[in-house]
């Protein structure tokens, strides 16, 4: 447990914290300007800007897997919890490993899938059709948002199964 402790405060777990929080504001930003561009110059000036779908949606991507990310961090994402209401300490402790433990595996399986499309992308370079924009740009966000989702899930599952461990030490589960 103290290892689990060392890592949630090492300078490389506040680093990708930090920088999770970085490309969550710059993204934010980033969108909610492009897109008040995009009302002014259609609607006041009756223009357009080529392509600037083309990166709303990059930085779109950024932003939805950045805070994806962070709300696995946070455990704030959506979940159903009446069912761990209804049971004993020592069976919601088990049912949380359970739950934690499926997470983290579906996250490193889909960490592995991103790996593979970010590695085709940067081999055959397929682009954008307007701009001509590199898609692996946009696949990296899902390649960085599943690999922090699936360190923060392994963590908590290591802090579940921990727990219910000590649980069954002290013959409380």
């Amino acid at each position: 447990m103290r290892f689990l402790e060392t890592v949630k405060h090492s300078l490389i777990w506040r680093f990708l914290l930090n920088l999770q929080k970085v490309l969550l504001v710059l993204s934010s930003l980033f969108v909610v300007l492009i897109m008040c561009l995009e009302v002014v110059l259609r609607y006041v000036f009756k223009s357009d800007l080529f392509g600037i779908e083309e990166i709303v949606v990059i930085a779109a991507f950024w932003l939805y897997f950045m805070g994806s990310s962070y709300g696995v961090y946070e455990k704030s994402h959506v979940k159903a919890d009446i069912i761990p209401q209804l049971l004993k300490p020592g069976a919601r402790a088990f049912l949380s490993v359970i739950v934690n433990f499926t997470v983290a595996s579906l996250c490193i399986l889909f960490t592995v899938w991103a790996v593979e499309m970010v590695r085709y992308s940067i081999v055959w370079m397929p682009r954008s059709t307007g701009l001509r924009i590199p898609t692996f740009i946009s696949q990296t966000s899902v390649l960085i948002g599943y690999g922090l989702m699936s360190l923060y899930s392994i963590v908590y599952f290591l802090e579940d199964l921990f727990f219910f461990i000590s649980m069954r030490r002290e013959g409380q589960a």
